[in-house]
């Protein structure tokens, strides 16, 4: 009789999951929905710890920003930790997340998401719930505290802007990104920082935070069922607004350089005696040509293996490399923003000039070696397409090795493509092939433009200046690199 009772018990609960979740195909464990208003809830099932992480997303940050609003996305993810009505200033929200227990609280903006998260016991996923819906609906914008926080991210900007690595990204971006550079950098300018009022901040989120631009993403030691009940007591209520993204905006203009670009940077954190070179190539953007993607992922995986052909040749064939293990070759993957980049280490030699390294470098990877990969289907064995694709798959599932792991995961895809992208991606990654990456390299790298970036320490740079100047590298510094200096 209690079997009979248990299985009855059992079959009523998975027609209450049915009623109320889709099971995300591919992934074990995630279901999906969506509440009247708009608001997607994903909820992750993994009863390892007690603990439950709790984040939630949003398309924006510098994609969604204009030259005269870049910043304010960041600015705006600050203020949400100043308080609410119910959990007023700054010290009203440490306490209400103390008393859940939150072991772990931050918020993030980047290139293509805002988001925020904490990490507390399973116990209090409904009160959590509770409190984001609070902080998110009705933050307190107070004048005074944006002031302050003003402050605060200003002095973040002034940071990058003597940080050599936000240097050296800034002045990449401006250039492969040059007709709107801004939509490459959450932090934004000091201008647009310091003329922000909290009617414009109001009007940021009444246009961008909002349900149907926003997923909450649960993942623990939790019920899914009971996710969705609590979701939807807590923001059943968050009024409805327009998708700000039914418009798509305008794609990236590719090639995302009109000419072969030769920069230098004079980088203080470089030791004398040792350089960087790099190419950099505009890649498929994920809201525009996913398909691409799998082959540039692909790809990647192929050539990254120090004993392989890709590598070896150029270890062999540009002087003075690093050697095989320095030479690096990834895409990035991004909505509106993907880059190619191939990258090494090199010795310094002023009998052997670093323009001349610069334009070996570029010569073999692009005009021999990526053009033999193009032409010759061949040129990576049906073994060493098999290993790339493992090696992509076990990053994969390295990364979603935790709650905290996949939900960062499945966040990050959400805005960056979507969940299905990252869940059918095994699938789409097994019919990729020779063709494909022939089809990508084509596309993306002999039909595009680059730009090639020599990285070195500023005694090195001062010895070969008179090389730089004569072949029109144009020379980057902490004052020309970001995209709102004139």
């Amino acid at each position: 009789m209690k079997k009979l009772l248990a299985f009855a018990l059992l079959i009523l609960a998975s027609a209450s999951l049915a009623l109320g979740a889709e099971e995300v195909a591919g992934i074990q464990g995630l279901f999906r929905y969506k509440l009247p208003n708009g608001l997607e809830v994903y909820a992750y099932r993994d009863a390892a710890v007690p603990l439950v992480r709790v984040q939630v997303a949003f398309k924006a940050g510098a994609i969604s920003q204009g030259p005269e609003t870049a910043g304010l996305f960041h600015l705006y993810e600050h203020m949400l930790f100043r308080g609410t009505a119910s959990h007023p200033g700054t010290a009203g929200v440490k306490a209400a997340l103390a008393s859940l227990g939150v072991s772990e609280w931050n918020g993030g903006t980047g290139a293509e998401r805002v988001d925020y998260w904490i990490t507390l016991p399973s116990s209090e996923l409904s009160a959590a719930l509770a409190f984001w819906a609070d902080v998110l609906a009705a933050p307190s914008m107070d004048e005074t505290a944006l002031e302050a926080e003003k402050d605060v991210v200003v002095q973040e900007i002034r940071g990058r802007a003597a940080d050599p690595d936000s240097i050296y990204e800034s002045a990449l971006d401006k250039r492969l990104f040059a007709k709107y550079p801004w939509r490459r950098d959450p932090a934004g300018s000091e201008k647009a920082v310091r003329g922000a009022t909290v009617a414009a901040l109001r009007a940021l989120a009444s246009t961008w935070f909002v349900p149907s631009n926003a997923a909450v993403f649960v993942g623990g030691d939790v019920d899914p069922e009971e996710v969705r009940v609590a979701a939807t007591a807590a923001f059943g209520s968050w009024a409805t607004a327009p998708d700000p993204w039914a418009k798509a905006p305008p794609p990236n203009p590719r090639p995302g350089v009109p000419r072969p670009t030769w920069v230098v940077y004079p980088d203080p954190s470089m030791p004398e005696g040792i350089g960087r070179v790099e190419t950099r190539y505009r890649g498929p953007d994920l809201g525009y040509d996913p398909a691409s993607s799998y082959a540039a992922d692909l790809w990647s995986a192929l050539v990254s293996p120090p004993e392989g052909r890709f590598k070896t040749a150029l270890a062999a064939n540009v002087p003075k490399l690093g050697g095989k293990d320095s030479i690096v070759a990834s895409y990035v993957s991004q909505r509106d923003g993907g880059w190619i980049s191939i990258s090494s280490y090199f010795v310094v030699d002023p009998a052997a000039p670093a323009v001349d390294r610069a334009r070996a470098f570029k010569e073999r990877e692009r005009g021999f070696e990526i053009t033999s990969m193009k032409a010759d289907l061949g040129y990576f064995s049906a073994a060493e397409y098999e290993a790339a694709r493992k090696r992509l798959l076990d990053y994969r599932a390295m990364a979603t090795d935790t709650a905290e792991g996949m939900i960062e995961t499945l966040a990050f895809w959400w805005a960056a493509a979507s969940v299905d992208y990252y869940a059918l991606y095994p699938a789409a990654l097994a019919k990729t092939g020779a063709k494909e990456v022939s089809a990508f390299l084509d596309t993306y790298i002999m039909r595009n433009l680059e730009v090639v970036a020599l990285r070195m320490n500023p005694a090195d740079v001062d010895r070969e200046k008179r090389s730089f100047s004569s072949a029109g590298f144009e020379t980057v510094s902490a004052s020309n690199a970001f995209w709102w200096q004139k």
